[in-house]
């Protein structure tokens, strides 16, 4: 699968650059993609509010708004959709998720998946979502 390349059944992998202006791209690609996978739009707008927290985090804490790389892959299987979202950056801090003001986001994201798993790296973050999805009734 070429990035960027969505196929039924196959998931979809997004490289882009880091930056605020990419968001809705991203969201655009994701929404496309699981429309295709016929996922219900309630579950849509959860997924799409996931990706905008994990993407603004890269942003923000993993590049400090400078230039890097946001990998997407997301993938249905079954009644599932997994997504992973990787960035290359300054990496996780678990301090900072505890932090009483901001820092919120990952808390948002927990309440709307059934698992969450943050995996540091020797650079930057990987973040690895599974989420049970309802189909879209016609």
């Amino acid at each position: 699968m070429k990035e960027g390349e969505i196929l039924q059944g196959e998931g979809i992998k997004i490289i882009v650059p880091s930056s605020l202006k990419n968001l809705s791209l991203i969201r655009a690609l994701v929404k496309t993609y699981l429309i295709a996978e016929s996922v219900s739009k309630k579950d849509i707008l959860r997924l799409l509010t996931v990706i905008d927290e994990l993407a603004t985090n890269a942003i923000e804490h993993g590049y400090n708004y400078h230039n890097g790389e946001i990998s997407f892959f997301m993938i249905k299987e079954g009644n599932f959709v997994k997504i992973t979202v990787e960035d290359f950056g300054a990496g996780f801090n678990r301090l900072k998720e505890s932090k009483s003001e901001g820092g919120m986001g990952l808390n948002i994201v927990r309440g709307l998946v059934d698992n969450l798993e943050i995996k540091p790296k020797k650079v930057g973050t990987k973040f690895e979502i599974l989420k049970e999805v309802e189909e879209e009734t016609k």
